[in-house]
């Protein structure tokens, strides 16, 4: 199935599509605005600050987020890692819907130890990290203790602070956010260098896709210093291609004209039975049905994001298809 995603450059709204060479110049200004925004948060540290501690290698940080519970974040995130390490990309997923995470079970996994115990002084995330089916790594989440859902600033900087043990022996961390706009979740997002907002065609979706967006992007029209990371959505359960279009269109629309910011699409997912039977076996669809629509799907997203981040890994070989193309 030929398929083709459009997408809009954030830096210019208006800009349209015209064929590769639009494709070619969006990537370049879109990667370049991301490095843009890396070398200015990097520039406000104060190297005399003993709570930060640069990695020794720095690797992409991505955070999957929803305006909403219910649309597929955490099956997105899983699945997504999946097809990461499929491409033959170390992912390393952190299970940050802290109180209510779920992403051991989709994998079928019973884990010793969760999140919480990273916010005491002597664990630190990759001592927290259990390999995964697919080939990823998972940091189980905090299950049913609300102390964890509800961090103070300076716990949830320590938690933070520990994502940088991560980027020395991992290609890329993805972090699967709680639902909704409470300050857990844009701490995470804030620490990303991208963010995946995970919609639905539901009205509902829609319009809580954008409250996550307009919240991240108004405040940094506020204050023109606070990081906020490269924004592009992904549409979950879309019939179509033709669906997933709209619903992007609708959002992006709307961001376009009230917040003056172009919102691009990196993929869709189209709409499966069996993605509701692997979630039942508890069993990531990637594993249990490889070759149905959602997987093939997944497989050309997780090639988009690659591509846009420039995620280096140990495969010597590019992925096939190019950057919001398909």
């Amino acid at each position: 199935m030929s398929q083709v995603v459009s997408a809009q450059d954030s830096n210019n709204p208006s800009q349209q599509s015209t064929g590769a060479e639009d494709q070619a110049s969006r990537l370049r200004d879109l990667v370049s605005s991301l490095e843009q925004s890396e070398q200015h948060t990097h520039s406000e540290i104060d190297p005399s600050d003993r709570r930060f501690t640069p990695p020794s290698r720095r690797i992409p940080v991505v955070a999957i987020a929803s305006g909403k519970g219910g649309v597929g974040k955490t099956t997105t995130s899983v699945n997504l890692s999946i097809a990461l390490a499929k491409h033959n990309r170390r992912a390393i997923l952190l299970d940050a819907d802290l109180g209510l995470a779920n992403a051991d079970v989709l994998c079928g996994l019973m884990p010793k130890a969760r999140l919480e115990s990273a916010v005491g002084e002597d664990f630190s995330l990759e001592d927290l990290a259990i390999d995964a089916p697919g080939g990823f790594r998972l940091i189980p989440g905090s299950v049913g203790i609300g102390r964890v859902g509800e961090l103070d600033d300076a716990e949830r900087r320590v938690l933070l602070n520990r994502l940088n043990d991560l980027h020395e022996s991992n290609d890329v961390i993805m972090i699967d956010t709680s639902a909704g706009l409470g300050p857990s979740v844009t701490a995470f997002i804030d620490a990303a260098d991208a963010c995946l907002i995970v919609a639905t065609p539901e009205p509902t979706s829609i319009a809580d896709a954008y409250a996550l967006i307009k919240v991240l992007v108004t405040r940094q029209h506020e204050n023109p210093d606070a990081h906020v990371p490269t924004l592009a959505l992904i549409v979950n359960q879309a019939i179509n291609e033709k669906e997933a279009n709209t619903v992007h269109a609708r959002i992006s629309g709307v961001c376009d004209r009230f917040l003056g910011y172009g919102l691009p699409m990196i993929g869709y997912i189209r709409k499966d039975k069996k993605v509701v039977k692997a979630i039942k076996a508890r069993s990531p669809y990637m594993i249990e049905s490889p070759k149905s629509s959602a997987s093939r799907d997944m497989a050309e997203l997780a090639a988009s994001l690659i591509d846009w981040l420039g995620i280096e890994g140990r495969a010597t070989a590019s992925p096939k298809r190019r950057f919001f193309g398909r």
